[in-house]
C-alpha cells in the first residue's frame, strides 16, 4: 500500500480553496480583532521564553499558576508601561488558552466599576486597578447561592455612627464561592450584597471591600479567604471562597452611579433608572461569552478538520492509500455543521455586540433602558445555546480524532475542561433559558391581546409579522410564501429560512402562552417547554444576526471579497437547515396549512442538508484555516497547520518525564526497585 504523507494530503486540501483563507479571516472575524490577534501573536513569538506553552500538559496545578502567574507579570509591567492596553492582554490570554487570576481583575473587576461607578470612585479605585496597584475580583455567587441573584445572603448594613458599611456573612452558605482571581491574587473585591438601610432592604447592589492588604498581601481583619482547590479544569484560575466577619467599609465603597446613600442614611434611586441595572455587569459578561464562543470553538474545530484530513483509516483497495477519515460521510455530518455554527457565531457576534453597545450607550448618555429588556433575555439565550454549543462541539471534536483526541497533546481535552465552566458560570443554562423565555412569553402574551408592539428590536418582529388568533387558537397569518413550497425553495432563499424560524419561534410561544394563561398551566409543569422556546429562539436569533452581518458583505471594499459569497451562504443554509431538522417533530407540529409539516417536504429538507454538509467538504480545510488559529492557540499534534501530525506527537510523548533521558531512567529504575522487581524476582510475597 502506497503512504501520502500528511503535509502533502492538507496542502492538497488546501488546493481546493474557493476564495482567500485571508480575506475570510478578515470578513469573518473582523480587521479589528485580526490586527489585535496578530500583535498578540507576535508579542508571545516574541517572548517566548515566558509565554511558551508548550509543556503545560506536564505540569501540576501549582506548576501551571506559577507558569501563567510570570506572564501575567510581565503583561502587567507593559501595560503599566503603556505598551500594552486592556484588549492586547484580554487577546494573549487567548492565544495562551489558559486563563490567568487577573482575567476577571480585566473582564469583570473593571468593566463594573467603569459601568456603576460615580467620576469620584472611578478616581480612587478604578485607575488604581487600571494601573495594577490593586487586584480586583467580582464576588457575586455564594456557597448556596448561583443563579438565584436575589437570594444573595451577603448583608451590607449601613452604620449611621460611623459613617460605614457593615458587610457580614450571616451563615456558612453566604460564604462568596467560586470567585475567579480570590484564591491568590485579590487584594479587591466589588461584592454583590443586600443593602440594608435603616432596616429597610434596597435590593443587591455592589460595594467594593478590601480583601488583602497592598503591602505584605495578608488577610485583613475579619476577612477569610482562599482557594477552594483543584477543578475538573480551569485551574490557572485561582478560584477562591471569602467570609466577611461584620467587615466596615466606608459609605463611599458603595458604587453609587445608580443609586445614592447620603450620611443621614436617606437612598435616591432616580425614577428612570431599571432597578435591574445593577446586573448590567452580568449582561456585559454573557454578552463577551457569546462574542467568545465562536472564537474558541474555531480551535476545536481547525483541529479535528486538519486531523480528519489527514488520518486515514480503511479503504476499498489494498495497493492504494486508505481513505481519508473526512471522506467518510457520519464524520462530514457529525464536523461539517459545526464548521457552519463556528462560522455563524463569528458572524453573530458583530452585530448583537453591536446592539450591546447601543444598549449601554443609550443607558450611559441618556439614561434610556429600553433596549435593556430584549438585550439581557438575547443575552441570556444566546449564552445558553453558544455555550452549550461550544463545549459540546469541542466534545465532538474530540470523538471524531478517534483514540488520540483522548491524548492530552490533541489540545481538545484542556480545552473542554476549561470551558466547561461556561454552561454554568454567569447563570446556569437551564435556569437563563426561563429568563429568556419569560421575555419572550410576554412579548407574545401582548400580541395575543392585541397591545401595540411599539419596539422595533429583533424579538417584537417577530409577533409583528405573526399575529395570533386566540378564539382560533392559531396565528392568523400561516402563508410564508407565494407560491408552492418544496425543499428547493427552502434551501434557495434564504429569506424563507429564516421565516420559517420565526415562525417556529412564534408557534411555540403563543402555544405555551395559552397553556399558561388560557389553561392555567403552572409556570413548573411548563419548564421543558420553556427550555424548547429558548432553543428555537436562540437559533433564529444566531440566523437573524448572522444574516444581517453577511448583508454587509456588499460593503467589504476588497479584491476578491465576491468569492466570500457562496461559501459562507452554504453555511448558512447548513445551520439554518440543521435547527429546522434538529427535532422534526416541532415541524410535524406546524399547522398543515404552513406547507411545512408533510413527511415529502421533511425528507426532502433532510436530503438538501445531507447535500449541502457533502458539497462543503471539499473547502473544509480552507474553511478552517480562514479562522486564523495560530499553532500557539491550537497547541495540538493534531492539528498543527503544517500537517506533521505524527512527528510533533512522537516529540512530545518523548518529553514525558518518564521517557527523557537521565530523569526518566532515574524515575524508572526507582519504580522497578520499589514495585516491580518485589514481585517479579519472589514467588511468594
Amino acid at each position: 500500500m502506497d503512504s501520502v504523507s500528511t503535509q502533502v494530503t492538507l496542502a492538497k486540501e488546501r488546493d481546493n480553496a474557493t476564495f482567500d483563507p485571508n480575506l475570510m479571516d478578515l470578513f469573518i472575524n473582523g480587521e479589528a480583532w485580526v490586527n489585535t490577534r496578530g500583535k498578540a501573536i507576535d508579542f508571545v513569538r516574541q517572548e517566548s521564553e515566558t509565554f511558551d506553552m508548550s509543556d503545560i500538559y506536564f505540569l501540576s496545578r501549582e506548576g501551571e499558576l506559577n507558569k501563567i502567574l510570570k506572564q501575567e507579570k510581565r503583561v502587567a509591567e507593559l501595560i503599566k508601561q503603556g505598551k500594552l492596553g486592556n484588549e492586547d492582554a484580554l487577546a494573549i490570554t487567548y492565544i495562551q488558552d489558559a486563563s490567568g487570576p487577573y482575567r476577571l481583575h480585566r473582564s469583570m473587576f473593571m468593566p463594573t466599576l467603569e459601568r456603576q461607578a460615580t467620576e469620584e470612585q472611578k478616581k480612587v479605585f478604578l485607575e488604581k486597578a487600571r494601573n495594577y496597584e490593586i487586584i480586583g475580583c467580582y464576588a457575586q455567587t455564594e456557597m448556596g447561592h448561583g443563579s438565584n441573584v436575589r437570594g444573595l445572603e451577603t448583608t451590607a448594613t449601613y452604620i449611621q455612627e460611623t459613617d460605614e458599611f457593615e458587610v457580614d456573612s450571616p451563615t456558612l452558605t453566604s460564604t462568596k464561592w467560586w470567585i475567579g482571581g480570590l484564591g491568590v491574587a485579590a487584594t479587591h473585591a466589588c461584592v454583590m450584597a443586600q443593602l440594608i438601610i435603616k432596616n429597610k432592604n434596597y435590593g443587591v447592589y455592589p460595594i467594593v471591600v478590601p480583601i488583602r492588604s497592598t503591602v505584605d498581601h495578608k488577610p485583613l481583619p475579619g476577612v477569610s479567604v482562599g482557594d477552594h482547590g483543584p477543578k475538573m479544569g480551569f485551574n490557572t484560575v485561582d478560584n477562591g471562597f471569602v467570609n466577611f466577619d461584620k467587615v466596615r467599609v466606608p459609605r463611599f465603597n458603595l458604587l453609587q452611579r445608580y443609586i445614592t446613600v447620603d450620611n443621614q442614611g436617606n437612598v435616591t434611586i432616580p425614577s428612570d433608572v431599571d432597578p435591574r441595572v445593577t446586573y448590567s455587569t452580568m449582561v456585559f459578561v454573557r454578552s463577551g461569552i457569546v462574542n467568545n464562543m465562536g472564537k474558541e470553538l474555531s480551535k476545536a474545530v481547525t483541529i479535528a478538520v486538519r486531523y480528519t484530513s489527514v488520518r486515514r483509516q480503511f479503504g476499498d483497495d489494498p495497493n492504494k492509500p486508505e481513505n481519508p477519515v473526512l471522506d467518510y460521510p457520519i464524520v462530514q455530518y457529525r464536523l461539517i455543521p459545526l464548521v457552519a455554527k463556528t462560522y455563524m457565531m463569528l458572524g453573530m457576534s458583530h452585530e448583537f455586540y453591536a446592539n450591546y453597545e447601543r444598549c449601554r450607550m443609550a443607558i450611559e448618555k441618556n439614561n434610556d433602558f429600553s433596549l435593556l429588556k430584549e438585550m439581557h433575555a438575547v443575552s441570556c439565550g444566546l449564552k445558553k445555546w453558544c455555550s452549550d454549543t461550544t463545549i459540546y462541539g469541542v466534545d465532538t471534536c474530540r470523538h471524531v480524532c478517534g483514540g488520540h483526541g483522548f491524548s492530552l497533546f490533541s489540545g481538545l481535552n484542556t480545552a473542554f475542561a476549561n470551558l466547561y465552566p461556561n454552561i454554568i458560570w454567569e447563570g446556569d443554562n437551564f435556569v437563563l433559558a426561563q429568563q429568556t423565555a419569560r421575555y419572550i412569553l410576554k412579548v407574545a402574551e401582548n400580541s395575543m391581546n392585541s397591545s401595540p408592539i411599539e419596539s422595533d428590536d429583533p424579538t417584537s418582529q417577530i409577533f409583528k409579522k405573526f399575529k395570533y388568533d386566540l378564539p382560533k387558537r392559531k396565528i392568523s397569518n400561516n402563508k410564508l410564501w407565494n407560491s408552492e413550497i418544496t425543499p428547493q425553495t427552502v434551501v434557495s432563499n434564504e429569506q424563507l429560512l429564516l421565516n420559517i424560524l420565526a415562525y417556529k419561534v412564534a408557534h411555540q410561544a403563543y402555544t405555551l402562552a395559552t397553556k399558561i394563561n388560557v389553561d392555567k398551566q403552572s409556570w413548573n409543569d411548563s419548564l421543558v417547554a420553556v427550555q424548547i422556546l429558548s432553543t428555537v429562539y436562540s437559533e433564529y436569533m444566531l440566523c437573524h444576526y448572522f444574516y444581517k452581518h453577511l448583508g454587509k458583505l456588499s460593503q467589504f471594499n476588497k479584491p476578491g471579497s465576491d468569492k466570500l459569497a457562496s461559501p459562507l451562504s452554504t453555511l448558512m443554509k447548513i445551520g439554518a437547515l440543521g435547527f429546522l431538522l434538529r427535532n422534526t417533530g416541532e415541524l410535524y407540529d406546524l399547522p398543515e396549512e404552513t406547507g411545512i409539516s408533510n413527511h415529502k417536504i421533511i425528507d426532502g429538507l433532510e436530503t438538501e442538508y445531507l447535500n449541502l454538509i457533502k458539497s462543503a467538504r471539499k473547502i473544509a480545510v480552507p474553511l478552517v484555516d480562514a479562522l486564523g488559529i495560530p499553532d500557539e492557540k491550537l497547541n495540538s499534534s493534531l492539528g498543527r497547520y503544517d500537517g506533521n501530525v505524527y512527528e510533533d506527537y512522537m516529540t512530545r510523548a518523548l518529553s514525558e518525564p518518564l521517557n527523557r533521558e537521565k530523569m526518566g531512567d532515574e524515575l524508572r529504575e526507582q519504580i522497578f526497585k520499589r514495585y516491580i522487581e518485589p514481585v517479579t524476582k519472589h514467588a511468594k510475597l
